[in-house]
């Protein structure tokens, strides 16, 4: 073989075989070796942290790294210990006793490769491999649909139901346009590292066929599937939803979906409605084919769930079931009559976080017979969550918090379901969400003040980046929860730009080694604030969302420290000499 006139001079063979050499190729530091009179060159980066080959040792064909004893095959490249990672092989040629070195590696590593290390890291569960694979991926596309559409395959093939790693991905493809490289980059490892856990463990998903019939009434299909989910018969509903996938427009999928959802009164703690809405949203931006896997994964959660209807709480001390129950009876009547065209009751706010139930289901169905849009209602269904969180009293322990985090990511997920589908059995979901705001009013007690509630004049800055690494300290610092929501309303009073705050709350919180609970309720807050040009109205929701966020801060950020070493490694730094 001969070498091409861009081949590097390494040294002689002699030479060689006293010690490696390393040489500057055209992207890389080239380590070349020599044993048994064999010729080997390999990226001289350790690609499990960076430390120098030419510093580690060679036996018997087999190259270890000094560092954390990473072992690799000197002629292949491939590792040894999955957890190191594979290293770059470089060609080399022997002419007259010369030892030359391609100055490129052997293999060419492009989108394709990386999208395979990425599963394969997530398989095999590897958070570096996977740090790595998504930089890579990052930088050479930024459109993120091939990378989710490659995780959502591999998690809905070894899934067998809706989970949390999925969720967590749904949240951050919903916030990726307004989210920078780095956060995006973080974002998404957060959730393969979860998906990678779940799947770990998990029984794969074994596919059922759509029923072979070709022409299905919605009627009749709506019929069995909520018989299926009422008699919890898995393989029925599942045979169903996917016939139902196939022949169904996207309203009525809608309705399919979400009207078996709310079949059980806020099933599942309010979790349901959201794992369906995120599904459509997954669906949508990755296609037909993705969601023929995706759909499916509802189906334990859908046939499996409880419902507050099993509760004691919503039967005691005030019965809400049997109102509710009236209410779905009401609806078709109610809706059928209904234009939209009506204008929300100025004094439904205050109803909605009072003390009476029966009066806020009499509000709610009042507005409707009144013409206002149940999408209309179920915005300030949310709202009313969202102050729940803005208002929630910091004497109650951590884990209260859950309680109006589910309230306000259900209420979206409503609010979502009936944008898609405002018909009677979808359109309940806005009861519902109403009941789970009411219930959680005790941890508004005493209520917290609102930043905009106090008078006093803010000494805090008023330029932008200023306020948003401001707010990054103080979310460094245990239980500032009420500095967090001072700099958030200072920020947003004064008409700063959202998309970079939302950015920064969406760092702070994939940084974190936190469930998905804080996620999704920024991924709400998002899809709210979208909805109204009341500036107030926005900074409650938003201080809401920090103020929740900050509850649960700092952790020990172990996530965040593998994403900085994959970025350090991609940028060329030294992590050895960090300290």
């Amino acid at each position: 073989m001969n070498a091409s006139t861009s081949a590097i001079n390494v040294a002689t063979l002699l030479e060689l075989s006293a010690g490696p050499r390393v040489v500057r190729g055209r992207n890389h530091n080239i380590v070349v070796f020599e044993e048994n009179g064999s010729v080997y060159a390999v990226d001289n980066r350790c690609p499990h942290m960076g430390f120098p080959l030419d510093r580690g040792s060679v036996k018997a064909g087999i190259l270890t790294c000094h560092w954390h004893q990473a072992r690799f095959d000197l002629a292949s490249g491939c590792t040894f210990d999955l957890w190191a990672d594979d290293v770059l092989k470089f060609e080399t040629f022997v002419e007259d006793g010369m030892v030359l070195v391609s100055p490129d590696p052997m293999e060419i590593r492009g989108a394709d490769f990386y999208r395979r290390r990425l599963i394969q890291g997530i398989e095999q569960n590897i958070g570096l491999v996977q740090a790595k694979s998504l930089l890579s991926l990052l930088d050479i596309d930024a459109d993120p649909k091939p990378l989710l559409d490659a995780v959502v395959r591999f998690a809905a093939q070894n899934l067998n139901q809706m989970s949390e790693g999925l969720i967590r991905l749904g949240c951050i493809a919903n916030l990726f346009p307004k989210l920078s490289s780095d956060t995006a980059y973080q974002g998404l490892l957060y959730a393969t590292r979860q998906i990678s856990n779940e799947t770990a463990s998990a029984v794969p998903y074994r596919g059922k066929d759509a029923l072979g019939g070709t022409d299905y009434d919605h009627d009749q299909l709506k019929a069995w599937l909520h018989q299926w989910v009422r008699t919890r018969h898995m393989d029925g509903a599942e045979r169903t939803l996917l016939t139902g996938l196939q022949h169904s427009n996207d309203e009525d999928l809608a309705d399919l979906v979400f009207s078996v959802a709310s079949q059980r009164l806020y099933a599942n703690g309010g979790h349901l409605l959201e794992d369906c809405n995120k599904v459509f949203q997954l669906s949508a931006l990755l296609g037909a084919e993705q969601a023929q896997r995706l759909y499916p994964l509802l189906v334990r959660g859908l046939t499996q769930a409880r419902g507050e209807e099993e509760s004691t709480n919503w039967h005691h001390p005030l019965e809400l079931v049997e109102p509710l129950a009236a209410i779905d009876e009401q609806l078709p009547g109610i809706l059928d009559r209904n234009d939209g065209t009506g204008k929300r009751p100025d004094d439904l706010l205050a109803i909605l976080l009072g003390e009476d139930p029966i009066a806020i289901i009499t509000a709610l169905k009042q507005a409707l017979i009144e013409n206002v849009a149940p999408m209309i209602l179920a915005r300030e269904v949310s709202y009313a969550a969202a102050l729940r969180l803005a208002r929630f009293a910091i004497s109650n322990e951590v884990t209260d918090w859950f309680n109006p985090q589910h309230s306000f990511i259900h209420a979206n997920a409503a609010w979502q379901a009936i944008n898609r589908s405002p018909s009677p059995e979808v359109v309940r979901t806005l009861f519902q969400a109403a009941m789970a705001v009411y219930m959680d009013r005790f941890l508004n007690v005493p209520a917290a003040r609102l930043p905009s509630e106090n008078k006093a004049e803010s000494t805090l800055p008023s330029g932008q980046a200023e306020l948003l690494e401001l707010l990054t300290a103080q979310l460094d610092q245990r239980a500032s929860i009420d500095d967090a929501a001072n700099i958030v309303s200072r920020y947003i009073s004064l008409n700063l730009d959202l998309g970079l705050l939302i950015d920064r709350l969406a760092l702070a919180t994939v940084r974190e080694d936190l469930d998905f609970h804080c996620l999704q309720v920024l991924d709400a807050a998002t899809a709210q604030t979208r909805l109204w040009d009341d500036q107030q109205v926005i900074e409650n929701i938003m201080v809401g969302v920090v103020r929740n966020l900050a509850a649960h801060c700092p952790t020990r950020r172990a996530g965040q420290q593998t994403a900085r070493i994959a970025a350090k490694l991609q940028r060329g730094e030294l992590i050895y000499e960090g300290g």
